[in-house]
């Protein structure tokens, strides 16, 4: 039996039911509530005026996903920075509330570009006197197809190239529906999709955000969400943000490189960072081998093009993290 789409919005009704939504008393978390059934009053709101929750998910090969995986701590967070799991999710016990977590439901916070995943840790840019830990992690090879999902719908800095992936979402949009929406209810559920995104750039507003990625990421069916994206506040939506599942992170992806940095400046207007590095870690079996900072080594040489050639606009400028800033920084700290 085919489904019958004739109920998918217009996109004036689309609009109106936006009005309502917009005023609408969303409810407050709090942790005597269960998630589950917060969500399920989050839900019952957005479906009092609109009969779909549309998820878009794309399926990837581990070995075709582009991106890298960085995520940054502050140096004096870490209890013991040579164990594994101190770089990864938070322990369930101190997880907060979060823009895609509960309480008690971690996921792995993380970017594709060290210097956004910098910035939202110095989210007040109080860096002065301030050591940073930035891990490197990649994909483990496997077959089966990992879940990818961008909450990009929205509001993204000209310059921000993850645009081309909602741009192309949106070419893509009536796929799943055989080409049964009409050229008006295609423009209605996008808009619906635009207000649902959105939710992931309020400042200070989790609940929808929270829901819409737990009910993917811990989804009741098979289909859970591995990677999700979102944009980054931090940067003004010109980079992007990684929400990963931790099963996924559990049994998907490795752990590969730190580096120890400070913070000299960043000028967010120009685009401008001056970070020195201080010490770098390659991981092994049980831990990781830590090293002085050397310019002429050919190994580091390699390992900083490989993790931070994207940001780099001179490829000379790895020559310019002295061996003597190496050898002056406390030992004690990762040692």
């Amino acid at each position: 039996m085919e489904q019958d789409y004739s109920n998918y919005p217009t996109l004036k009704e689309a609009n109106v039911a936006l009005e309502k939504l917009k005023v609408a008393e969303w409810p407050v978390f709090k942790e005597n509530i269960s998630v589950d059934d917060y969500i399920e009053s989050v839900q019952k709101i957005i479906f009092s005026e609109f009969k779909i929750l549309p998820n878009l998910l794309t399926l990837i090969k581990p070995s075709k996903f582009p991106l890298g995986i960085f995520r940054v701590r502050e140096l004096d967070s870490f209890t013991n920075i040579n164990l594994f799991s101190e770089h990864s999710y938070p322990p369930i016990n101190v997880t907060k509330f979060g823009r895609c977590n509960f309480p008690n439901y971690p996921v792995f916070y993380c970017s594709d570009n060290p210097l956004v995943a910098l910035l939202e840790v110095v989210k007040d840019r109080d860096f002065v006197e301030k050591n940073y830990c930035i891990s490197s992690w990649e994909l483990i090879p496997g077959k089966e197809d990992l879940v990818f999902q961008n909450f990009l719908h929205t509001e993204l800095d000209k310059e921000n190239f993850f645009g081309e992936l909602s741009k192309s979402e949106k070419e893509k949009l009536n796929e799943p529906f055989k080409g049964a929406l009409s050229e008006d209810q295609k423009e209605g559920v996008l808009t619906l999709i635009k207000f649902l995104h959105d939710s992931f750039i309020k400042s200070d507003d989790y609940s929808i955000s929270a829901s819409l990625a737990h009910r993917t990421i811990f989804s009741k069916h098979q289909l859970s969400t591995d990677i999700l994206m979102y944009p980054s506040i931090q940067t003004r939506f010109k980079g992007v943000n990684m929400a990963i599942n931790p099963n996924f992170v559990n049994s998907s992806l490795r752990l590969k490189r730190l580096y120890i940095i400070d913070v000299d400046e960043i000028d967010l207007e120009k685009g401008k960072f001056k970070v020195n590095f201080k010490k770098y870690a390659t991981s092994n079996r049980n831990g990781f081998n830590w090293k002085n900072i050397n310019p002429e080594n050919e190994d580091y040489k390699k390992l900083i093009l490989k993790d931070f050639s994207s940001i780099m606009e001179d490829k000379s400028m790895i020559n310019t993290f002295t061996k003597r800033d190496s050898e002056e920084f406390d030992k004690k700290t990762v040692t």
